[in-house]
């Protein structure tokens, strides 16, 4: 819960706010840790926000379980029985099929593989040049490659890498304590 001081920063801040019309510019020290303190009471009311509306999704997704799962267990019940009903009628006639105008039941043949053993797979494809069933994936190793390359050059011939462009950067983080 967020305390009687940060309740109040925000109050200020937004009375602040409100009474400025030009844009308000850090000019001091004090200016800067005032910014701060703001920035520390907003995010601990998005933080008491994110776990109030986290308590109630989580009541919300207990309550949506519990009442669908009599649904779910029926829908479970009755999808064995039409199952069952076109199992029994499948093995009397080869072509029935099952359909109403609430629903229906279809089947398919599939082939499904089991990989037991893949290299065993991997060898025999490689005996009998099957070279094009066979996978390959290059990729640079880019942690290795900043370690031998640094800054994109080759060290001994003084080269550019090419393909390869090195970008200096500076990044610029706020963190609020």
């Amino acid at each position: 819960m967020m305390n009687a001081l940060l309740k109040n920063e925000i109050k200020e801040m937004n009375e602040v706010i409100q009474e400025q019309v030009t844009t308000f510019k850090v000019d001091s020290l004090e200016s800067a840790n005032w910014c701060f303190r703001n920035i520390r009471a907003l995010k601990e009311q998005i933080e008491t926000n994110k776990a109030l509306a986290d308590a109630e999704r989580f009541r919300i997704d207990s309550w949506e379980k519990k009442e669908n799962e009599g649904a779910l267990n029926s829908i479970s019940y009755f999808e064995s029985l039409v199952t069952e009903y076109f199992k029994e009628e499948r093995t009397k006639d080869n072509k029935f099929k099952l359909s109403t105008p609430y629903g229906k039941v279809s089947s398919r043949k599939i082939e499904k593989y089991n990989w037991d053993d893949k290299e065993a797979l991997l060898n025999y494809l490689k005996e009998n040049k099957q070279d094009k069933l066979i996978r390959v994936t290059e990729e640079i190793n880019k942690t290795e490659f900043k370690k031998v390359y640094k800054h994109g050059i080759n060290k001994e011939t003084g080269e550019i890498l090419p393909g390869v462009i090195v970008e200096e950067k500076e990044s610029i983080s706020v963190k609020v304590e």
